[in-house]
């Protein structure tokens, strides 16, 4: 079985070698043996040699072309032989063709110009001037031939003029240098327009495998540093509060040759800045900074020149793909990076959508629709995942499991819908409380229960401070207080079964010793609450509402 044979040039690429070859035979049947044919009756004289004379070369040509097509599919070699060998020999046919049908003023001139047109479309253009050199050297040979006696003169068909030799000259050289600058030019474009295509075909798998916000906006960076070419690119989106989805304050920026960084902190775009000017219009935006703005100069580290692209989030939301460029204002590569980004900011449109729709799906499932925080099987999960981080890196870690006081008597006295607010006020102070990465859950009942990854002893008191401290401001028919039972460990220790069952121990002294009050696991009395507080609670701003903490 043949095997396709690899390009014999780069300049192959765009167009399958099997379909240049067969292009290249069909310009030898043409343009070397039929035209000049033509040629030959147009001119034939008394004097010109028979039409033998081109037909039986023509037809060696041919077998030629036809043996090295067949040779073509053992490999690269050969294939480019079956390119460069036809098209040297047909260029001494067509030399051989001017002194037989009209000279150097005779219309074959013409068929050598479009000879040099079609090898440089097909073939390469380096190969397209290079051919141009041999058509000179060769028609420069037959008439200084025809000078010496090696080839006979005929009464069209003359010795060496330099007149005309300078006309063919030009016309075949401006031929071959416009067909090779023009042909270069729209090669680039489409090699081009091809790599966009293939660039934008990785980004659509890569944000097809994308499951969270952070891996859509790293797949545009990626593509935007690639396709656009930019050194240093950034993306935000911003979700309100109130929003279908869940709040969201994304930012994430890539520089080239790095991997990306998420950007903390980084809410919504201040009026004025650029990415507010892109999220008002609507549409891109083609900036030369030449005043401060917050992000491009800490983000995109003040930048002179950025475009910044804007995208909606399914009506819940905007965002902004902004990017370093370093193109001339207005030119082609301007307008490709600007158009083929476009394009892929679209797609990633729809990923985010996907997305933040996924994402809000997942946390409702672990999440507890009364309270808000999350819920025992997210509590388990994250404990788990906590306390493995915290065995491979010697981590400190804590938890507090947290029992309402008297909450049965509560729910009796005042009703299930006093206590089920009072359940979702405990839940908002919660949030309010913990920091970013910590976790807050509902353990089961009245029971809560806080994951402190990388928290000391101290650490965690300091946050059973600060609860206690909230709980008291939670609006209910009567204050509301909480025991407390904190386990902490350093590192690789007891498993999550039993570092909850000692918290659940510290609990219980707690309640035991008179409620309203936190003991740490392995210490004699409260840590905080009682006689112990010798230090006033850290106040904390009352929480107002499910959305106080985001």
């Amino acid at each position: 079985m043949s095997q396709t044979p690899a390009p014999a040039q780069g300049s192959l690429d765009n167009l399958p070698l099997a379909d240049r070859l067969r292009w290249l035979l069909a310009v030898r049947i043409g343009v070397v043996v039929l035209l000049p044919v033509a040629a030959w009756g147009i001119t034939r004289t008394a004097d010109t040699p028979a039409l033998g004379a081109l037909v039986v070369p023509g037809v060696g040509l041919l077998a030629v072309g036809l043996l090295l097509h067949r040779l073509s599919a053992l490999g690269r070699r050969w294939a480019v032989a079956a390119i460069t060998v036809p098209v040297i020999l047909d260029a001494v046919h067509l030399g051989w063709a001017l002194h037989v049908a009209g000279g150097i003023s005779g219309p074959v001139v013409y068929v050598i110009v479009l000879h040099v047109i079609c090898v440089t479309l097909l073939g390469s253009f380096r190969t397209g001037l290079k051919i141009a050199l041999w058509h000179s050297l060769v028609v420069m040979s037959v008439l200084k031939a025809v000078d010496t006696a090696l080839l006979p003169a005929h009464d069209v068909v003359q010795g060496f003029d330099s007149v005309s030799y300078g006309v063919f000259l030009v016309a075949v050289w401006v031929t071959a240098v416009m067909t090779s600058g023009l042909g270069a030019v729209n090669e680039r474009e489409l090699r081009r327009r091809r790599y966009d295509e293939e660039a934008l075909r990785r980004l659509a798998g890569a944000l097809h495998e994308a499951d969270t916000g952070a891996k859509v906006a790293e797949a545009l960076l990626d593509f935007t540093v690639d396709a656009a070419d930019s050194p240093l690119a950034a993306v935000h989106c911003h979700v309100p509060e109130g929003s279908a989805v869940p709040a969201v304050d994304l930012a994430v920026r890539k520089r080239r040759d790095q991997d990306a960084e998420p950007l903390r902190g980084v809410g919504a775009p201040p009026p004025g800045s650029l990415l507010a000017a892109a999220v008002d219009r609507g549409s891109t935006v083609l900036a030369a900074m030449r005043g401060p703005d917050r992000w491009v100069d800490e983000v995109l580290e003040g930048a002179r020149r950025v475009v910044a692209v804007p995208f909606g989030l399914d009506g819940s939301g905007s965002g902004v793909l902004t990017f370093q460029d370093d193109a001339r204002t207005g030119s082609r590569i301007e307008r490709r990076r600007v158009g083929v980004t476009e394009q892929a900011v679209a797609h990633a449109a729809t990923a985010f959508a996907r997305v933040a729709l996924l994402e809000h799906l997942q946390a409702s499932a672990l999440t507890d629709g009364l309270t808000g925080v999350a819920n025992r099987r997210a509590f388990d999960a994250a404990f788990d995942r906590e306390l493995s981080v915290a065995a491979r890196t010697e981590a400190p870690v804590a938890v507090l499991i947290i029992d309402l006081d008297h909450f049965k008597q509560l729910n009796d006295t005042y009703g299930h819908q006093a206590g089920d607010d009072v359940l979702r006020g405990v839940g908002a102070a919660l949030r309010s409380c913990v920091r970013p990465g910590d976790v807050a859950a509902r353990y089961g009942g009245e029971e809560f229960a806080l994951v402190l990854p990388g928290a000391t002893a101290d650490e965690a008191i300091v946050v059973a401070r600060r609860l206690r401290a909230v709980l008291r401001d939670v609006e209910a028919p009567r204050p509301i207080t909480a025991s407390l039972g904190i386990a902490c460990q350093h590192g690789a220790g007891l498993s999550a079964a039993e570092l909850l069952a000692t918290a659940d121990t510290a609990l219980y002294a707690a309640k035991a010793g008179g409620r309203d009050r936190a003991h740490l696991a392995g210490m004699e009395g409260p840590v905080t609450g009682g006689a112990t507080d010798l230090v006033p609670p850290i106040p904390v701003p009352r929480p107002v509402g499910a959305h106080a903490t985001r």
